[in-house]
C-alpha cells in the first residue's frame, strides 16, 4: 500500500445547526512524490466539506493533515440519527491504490414547532368551523395534542382529531368547530373569545387566540319590517272600504242601467238571428272536434316534456380542499412551489396565509395559472391571511405556483444558531369540485 490515512476522530456526535471538524492525517509511503483527491462519502454533500481537496507533491514518507468539516442544516433536510461517512483518497500517479477510512456522525434530534389557527376570527348564530395548523420544523416526528378551552365557559370548542403526528418538514391539519353553549335570540352580537393550544411532551406548548362574534337568531331588522309590512295591509285596507268599493258600486250601478234598456230593444232582433246562430252553432261544432284533436297532441308533447324536465341532472360533487406550499430557500436564490389542479376536476379558493415567521427579507409572488394573486415583500410582514367571499376558481390542470427570492435570512430572537435558510409558507383552502362516477 503507497498511501496510508487516518481519521483522528473516527466517530462525531453534533447538533443540527452547529459545525465539527476532523483532522485527517495522510502519508506517503511509497518511493515516489505523490498528489491526491479528496472526496467525502455518505453523508449529503451539501453539509459535508475537505479541505484541501487536492494536495500536490507530498514527498516519499511525508505527512500532511487535511480537514473533515460538517455543517447539517437546522431543518428536516438533516434527520437524527447515525449516518456512516468515509473519505476516498485517490493517488495521481497511482489511481487504483485508493484508500478509504471510515467513520460515523452522530446528527442530535432538536424540535421547533409552530402553530397557525386560520381564521383568528369568525361569526356565526350557531357556531363556525376554524382549521389549525401544525407545522414541524425539526428533525424527528412528533406527537401533538389538540385543546380548546374558554375562560367564559360560554362556548364548546371542539379539536378533530384531538391527537396529529406530524413527520419532519411536514404539516398536520385538524377542524376546530366552536358552538356556544347558549343561543341568543335577539340584541346585540357577542364576541367570545377561546384558545387552542397544541401541547408535545418534548416542547413548551403553543397557545392561539381566536375570537367567535355570536350573533342573534333573530335579525335587528325583523321587527321594523313586519311593522311595515302590517301598517301597510292597514293602510291598502282603508283604501279598499273609504274609496274604491264605493266608487266600484256607483260605477257599477250606473253600467247595469244602459245595458238593460239595450238588451230590451234587441230581443226581437234576437228572435230573426236564431236561425243564423244554429247555422253558427253547426260550424262551432266542427270546429270543437279540430280542437279536440290539437288539445290531445299538445297532452302528448305536454307528457315528453315533463319526462324531459323530470331527467337526472349530474352535479358535481365537492370536497373540502385545504394545503400549503412551504420553501426553504437559501440567500441569492428562487424557489418554487406548485400545486396542479387534478384532471376533470375543478377548484375554488377562498382562503390563504402566507407565513414568514422568520422575518425574512425577499419577495414571493402567488400565481394561479399565470395569473399573480399576491406579490409581497416578506420584510413586510410575518403573517398575512386573504378571505374571498367569492371564491377564485380553477379549472383541470390549472396551476397554484408559490415563487420565493431570499435576498437576506431572518434572525428570530433567542435561537442559536440563526436560521441559514429563509422560510415562507402560502397556505390555502376552498373547495375540490369532482364530477361524480357514472352509474354502470
Amino acid at each position: 500500500m503507497s498511501t496510508t490515512a487516518k481519521l483522528e476522530t473516527p466517530t462525531v456526535q453534533m447538533a443540527a445547526g452547529s459545525i465539527e471538524t476532523i483532522p485527517l492525517q495522510i502519508r506517503n509511503d511509497s518511493d515516489i512524490v505523490e498528489g491526491y483527491r479528496l472526496e467525502v462519502l455518505g453523508v449529503p454533500s451539501a453539509w459535508a466539506t475537505i479541505e484541501p481537496a487536492e494536495i500536490t507533491g507530498l514527498y516519499p514518507g511525508a505527512e500532511t493533515t487535511a480537514t473533515v468539516a460538517f455543517h447539517p442544516p437546522r431543518n428536516a433536510s438533516a434527520p437524527a440519527g447515525e449516518l456512516s461517512f468515509g473519505v476516498r483518497i485517490v493517488p495521481t500517479e497511482h489511481p487504483e491504490q485508493a484508500v478509504v477510512p471510515e467513520g460515523v456522525v452522530e446528527v442530535l434530534p432538536f424540535l421547533d414547532t409552530t402553530a397557525e389557527l386560520i381564521p383568528r376570527a369568525s361569526r356565526g348564530r350557531r357556531g363556525a368551523r376554524h382549521q389549525l395548523a401544525v407545522d414541524n420544523r425539526g428533525n424527528v416526528a412528533i406527537t401533538v395534542d389538540l385543546y380548546g378551552a374558554d375562560d367564559g365557559h360560554l362556548l364548546t370548542v371542539s379539536p378533530r382529531p384531538e391527537r396529529v403526528t406530524v413527520e419532519p418538514g411536514q404539516a398536520a391539519f385538524a377542524d376546530v368547530r366552536v358552538k356556544p353553549v347558549s343561543s341568543l335570540w335577539r340584541g346585540p352580537s357577542i364576541t367570545h373569545p377561546f384558545t387552542v393550544t397544541a401541547r408535545t411532551e418534548e416542547t413548551s406548548s403553543v397557545t392561539l387566540d381566536g375570537t367567535h362574534l355570536q350573533e342573534a337568531l333573530v335579525p335587528r331588522w325583523l321587527p321594523k319590517a313586519l311593522l311595515a309590512a302590517l301598517a301597510l295591509l292597514l293602510l291598502l285596507a282603508a283604501l279598499w272600504f273609504l274609496v274604491l268599493r264605493p266608487t266600484i258600486v256607483s260605477t257599477a250601478q250606473e253600467a247595469v242601467e244602459e245595458p238593460v234598456a239595450q238588451a230590451n230593444e234587441r230581443a226581437d232582433e234576437a228572435a230573426a238571428q236564431a236561425d243564423e246562430a244554429a247555422a253558427e252553432a253547426e260550424e262551432a261544432v266542427v270546429a270543437a272536434q279540430s280542437a279536440q284533436g290539437a288539445a290531445s297532441q299538445a297532452g302528448e308533447a305536454a307528457v315528453e316534456a315533463n319526462e324531459l324536465v323530470g331527467a337526472p341532472v349530474l352535479q358535481e360533487i365537492a370536497v373540502p380542499l385545504s394545503d400549503r406550499l412551504q420553501a426553504q430557500t437559501p440567500p441569492a436564490t428562487t424557489t418554487t412551489r406548485t400545486f396542479t389542479v387534478e384532471e376533470g376536476a375543478t377548484v375554488r379558493l377562498n382562503d390563504f396565509v402566507v407565513s414568514n415567521p422568520q422575518g425574512d427579507f425577499g419577495r414571493v409572488q402567488v400565481e394561479l395559472d399565470g395569473q399573480t394573486l399576491f406579490d409581497l415583500a416578506l420584510e413586510n410582514f410575518r403573517d398575512v391571511d386573504y378571505h374571498f367571499q367569492s371564491p377564485i376558481v380553477a379549472g383541470s390542470g390549472a396551476e397554484l405556483t408559490m415563487t420565493v427570492r431570499c435576498d437576506e435570512v431572518g434572525v428570530p430572537p433567542a435561537q442559536n444558531p440563526p436560521p441559514t435558510t429563509c422560510d415562507t409558507a402560502v397556505y390555502y383552502g376552498g373547495t375540490l369540485a369532482r364530477p361524480p362516477q357514472p352509474e354502470s
